[in-house]
């Protein structure tokens, strides 16, 4: 082969190799998995609006029973604040906790998964661009929920809008954390729903979205310092009302745990979810059932 030869077919691999970039920028990709979502939410738009009226309902039950509860020592001078602040962070906790296992079973069922993992993505970061549009959409429900509160009476303290703001990115971060251990539990048994079901009827009972923590047992009350949420609802409350009730989580024990928490479980459940794939890639588990 002569040497003219070989120069335009060195050339022509020289493009290929520099159009072949080993990852894309995370802007790109974060917008990709955010078109894919919203195509596919948009799809069914029946079930997008019966959703996001399902956040209205139980604003109206809060109101009416705060009529009926009056005044508590428990839940502060205003049971209807004190459960609208639940109420929305919860709405915006489950959105980042079930997003990623969510789209991550539909991929494993559709059999798109092991596709996806040969694209140029690091796959440290797919739970986060997986987990993105329902993360929004939580944060838009919980939104949806304050607003309507505040139409209906409930009273926010301005000042403690930016603590409140840094508890929910904290959270949003421990329960992405969670989802994410819960995902390397679905690439080997296929299923994980049955663990976040368990974390979120704790989440539920213990973290006190609708009722004072004070209310439980005392044993109770010593198993609900392990949920995050106990901690961004009760500290979201001391931040955004004048009196928060009998249980109170300072603005700063709240951060040092979720800090805490983020760093544990968030680097764990990274590593985790990395060997469950690879694992899963080994064994042929990744294409679908």
């Amino acid at each position: 082969m002569s040497v003219e030869t070989k120069a335009p077919e060195a050339e022509e691999h020289g493009r290929r190799k520099k159009r072949r970039s080993p990852n894309r920028p995370t802007p790109s990709i974060a917008v990709a998995f955010l078109r894919m979502d919203a195509i596919e939410e948009f799809s069914y738009p029946m079930s997008l609006i019966l959703s996001e009226l399902g956040t209205v309902l139980p604003v109206l039950v809060s109101f009416f029973i705060g009529d009926l509860v009056g005044e508590s020592a428990e839940v502060g001078g205003d049971y209807f604040t004190f459960a609208v602040l639940g109420l929305a962070v919860s709405a915006i906790l489950q959105g980042a906790l079930s997003g990623f296992g969510g789209n991550l079973q539909r991929a494993l069922n559709r059999g798109s998964l092991e596709t996806l993992l040969v694209e140029p993505v690091p796959w440290t970061f797919l739970p986060f661009a997986m987990n993105l549009w329902h993360t929004m959409m939580g944060v838009l429900e919980g939104a949806i929920i304050l607003a309507m509160g505040a139409l209906l009476g409930a009273e926010y303290l301005a000042s403690g809008w930016w603590e409140f703001l840094v508890l929910l990115v904290l959270g949003i971060l421990a329960c992405t954390a969670i989802g994410i251990v819960s995902a390397a539990i679905l690439i080997i048994s296929k299923r994980s729903k049955p663990f976040l079901t368990l974390y979120g009827m704790a989440a539920s009972l213990l973290a006190g979205a609708v009722f004072s923590v004070d209310q439980l047992p005392s044993w109770l009350q010593t198993l609900s310092w392990a949920i995050p949420h106990t901690y961004v609802i009760n500290a979201s409350r001391a931040v955004l009302m004048e009196d928060p009730g009998t249980f109170v989580v300072p603005f700063q024990m709240a951060v040092i745990a979720l800090l805490a928490f983020n760093v544990v479980v968030l680097a764990g459940g990274l590593w985790l979810f990395s060997r469950s794939l690879e694992y899963g890639r080994k064994m042929g588990m990744l294409s679908g059932y």
